[in-house]
C-alpha cells in the first residue's frame, strides 16, 4: 500500500486513469511479456498532479492525483521510474517490489479530479 506525506493511505475510492491502482491492472502489467516497463526519471511533479518523466528519450505529460506521494517515493530512487503506457502505470523500485502509481495523458479530455466522497455500492 502507498502512504502519503502524512503516513496515511491515500485512496480515493475511484479506478478511473490517474487515481487508485487496480489489483487487476498491475497484475496484468506484471504478467506482460510484450509491453514491458521503460526506465524514465522523473522531471517535476506539480501540486496540481502534472507530473513530468523523461522516458525513450522525450519528455511526457502525464497526471496523478496524488502528486506529493508520487514525488516523496520516487526521490527515494533519485529520481528512476518506470513506465508502461499499455497500463497507464509508473513505478518507482522498492525493497521486495515496486511502488506503483496509475497515470494519465495529461492532456486527455476524459481526465478527472478524485470525487468529493470515495464511490459507494460495488464500485470497487
Amino acid at each position: 500500500m502507498i502512504v502519503n506525506q502524512g503516513g496515511a493511505a491515500f485512496k480515493c475510492g475511484t479506478y478511473a486513469r490517474g487515481h487508485d491502482v487496480h489489483y487487476i491492472q498491475s497484475r496484468r502489467s506484471e504478467e506482460s511479456e510484450t509491453d514491458l516497463p521503460v526506465r524514465g526519471y522523473l522531471l517535476e511533479v506539480r501540486p496540481d498532479g502534472l507530473v513530468f518523466v523523461e522516458v525513450d528519450g522525450g519528455v511526457r505529460r502525464l497526471w496523478n492525483h496524488d502528486p506529493g506521494n508520487l514525488a516523496q517515493l520516487v526521490a527515494r530512487n533519485d529520481g528512476v521510474i518506470f513506465y508502461q503506457q499499455r497500463f497507464s502505470l509508473l513505478s518507482t523500485p522498492k525493497e521486495n517490489g515496486s511502488y506503483l502509481f496509475c497515470v494519465v495523458d495529461a492532456d486527455r479530455p476524459d481526465r478527472q479530479p478524485c470525487p468529493a466522497r470515495p464511490p459507494g455500492g460495488d464500485s470497487g
